[in-house]
């Protein structure tokens, strides 16, 4: 029985690392169905690592854009996939730029903490350089995007540019996610507490969301089988921005808050944007 524990906690550990970080070099989605098109940018993360992003638009809108995102996704697959999640706004005047982290997509590298830092950083600066051409810059982290984003603001020089911050379903210690998730973990609740030991927090953001001073949404879905719910609640309370806001979404699962059955809160962003 003993044995048995040790390779199911051990066996956890393992899949704690595909939990934080899950690529796939595969192409899933191609804009250009959907008449959107995209630039590949290639660019170097800050120790050197060659990586790959899309800069998104629709040749349809005005030259007069409204604003960029920078988009950083989530932990499972690549930016092929993820710019679904935002590719409506791109039809609404926006442009988005997606990036993927090391490892991920055609960036080089593997994933790792300290590595997704640099990257990050070495996309908001990409991102910002462009955004000055444009009247408001907004940073969207989901999932595992949004612990990342945050993180990398925190050595961000350029923080009071940024108009707006997003944090989609997402938390700010990796050790606690993976804490909640042994937790609920059956037979392996006793190995608990030993998440703050094997796990690593060198680049969390639990300290920094309580400095952060950008205008800040935090969505989260009540049902969220992935970052439990109370996660996006803690980040919201901690938020000291004077301009923050809270969207508790009423049946929503991971990172759907834009998906065909919750459109109205579509429109409810355009608003916000707007009134920035």
């Amino acid at each position: 029985m003993k044995k048995l524990l040790i390779f199911l906690f051990s066996s956890f550990f393992y899949s704690c690392s595909s939990f934080f970080y899950f690529p796939s070099a595969d192409f899933f989605a191609d804009p250009k169905n959907s008449n959107l098109s995209y630039e590949d940018v290639d660019f170097k993360s800050l120790d050197g690592t060659d990586l790959h992003g899309w800069f998104m638009f629709d040749k349809a809108q005005p030259k007069e854009k409204k604003g960029l995102i920078i988009f950083f996704h989530g932990n499972a697959q690549n930016l092929t996939s993820h710019w679904l999640n935002l590719g409506w706004i791109l039809r609404e005047g926006y442009d988005v730029f997606i990036f993927d982290y090391r490892g991920y997509g055609l960036s080089k590298g593997s994933a790792n903490q300290q590595g997704l830092n640099k990257d990050s950083l070495a996309a908001l600066d990409w991102a910002h350089k462009r955004a000055k051409s444009y009247p408001k810059f907004i940073v969207y982290g989901q999932s595992l995007g949004g612990v990342v984003s945050l993180r990398a603001l925190q050595d961000f020089p350029h923080r009071a540019d940024i108009n707006l911050l997003v944090l989609d379903s997402t938390f700010t210690s990796y050790q606690g996610i993976a804490f909640d998730k042994l937790l609920h973990a059956g037979i392996l609740i006793p190995f608990s507490p030993l998440a703050y030991v094997l796990v690593s927090d060198e680049y969390a953001a639990t300290d920094f969301v309580s400095k952060i001073k950008i205008p800040t949404l935090v969505i989260h879905g009540d049902k969220d089988p992935v970052v439990p719910y109370k996660f996006g609640e803690e980040i919201f309370e901690k938020l000291t921005s004077k301009k923050k806001w809270w969207w508790s979404i009423k049946d929503g699962s991971h990172t759907d808050v834009f998906y065909p059955h919750h459109e109205k809160y579509r429109m409810r962003f355009l608003e916000l944007l707007q009134d920035l």
